[in-house]
């Protein structure tokens, strides 16, 4: 539990570092503190419901067991959700964080490694394959902004990559199996990718 902590809090500095020196554009919306609780209710609730579906409801349920794609989906959903009830659904609030989120995630699945969870079936370290991929999108990602400019396609294209990378290695995760050879996280990715890939081509076409 040492390991993890120690690189989950080097994940939060090097994140805060990166926010100071990217200096993106912030939300100018009179309603982003809403914006904000919106999306953090959405992420705790989001990062207990795969959880509490795959393992079912324990004693220490509330304290242990968190999903960092439930809580990104949640934050995600909460605030679409926040969009379309004040019909600002052309409106984008999540590129300006997503490369330090993919950095401080990246430094907390090495801790992940180091503490035993989130594991595969076989020897292949699958949290150093997750932690390779966040700061492999954090480069894509910065790269593709200094050439475009497009700070609304930032976020989808980021969580579009994630789901499509997590679909795969899940079938080697150790994670309870839901339908056949399906987790939870299976039957997440496929309800979302094509929400985002609708998202990703609206943005591009508008």
């Amino acid at each position: 539990m040492l390991h993890y902590t120690f690189f989950e809090l080097i994940g939060i500095i090097v994140a805060g570092f990166v926010v100071w020196q990217l200096k993106m554009p912030k939300i100018e919306n009179k309603h982003k503190q809403d914006i904000y609780i919106c999306g953090i209710i959405g992420m705790l609730l989001g990062m207990k419901l795969p959880v509490l579906i795959s393992y079912g409801l324990s004693s220490d349920f509330i304290l242990h067991g968190k999903s960092y794609m439930g809580g990104v989906l949640g934050a995600f959903f909460g605030i679409n959700l926040y969009k379309l009830l004040t019909h600002q659904t052309q409106s984008s609030f999540g590129g300006r964080f997503v490369i330090p989120l993919t950095i401080a995630v990246g430094f907390g699945k090495i801790g992940c490694y180091f503490n035993g969870c989130c594991s595969g079936h076989f020897i292949i370290p699958i949290q150093l394959l997750e932690s390779g991929f966040q700061f492999l999108m954090a480069g894509i990602l910065y790269l593709f902004y200094k050439k475009t400019n497009r700070i609304d396609l930032l976020f989808p294209i980021y969580l579009l990559s994630y789901l499509i990378m997590r679909f795969i290695i899940e079938f080697i995760r150790i994670e309870p199996r839901l339908i056949g050879p399906f987790t939870i996280y299976h039957v997440l990715a496929l309800i979302f990718i094509p929400v985002l890939i609708i998202i990703l081509w609206r943005r591009r076409h508008a």
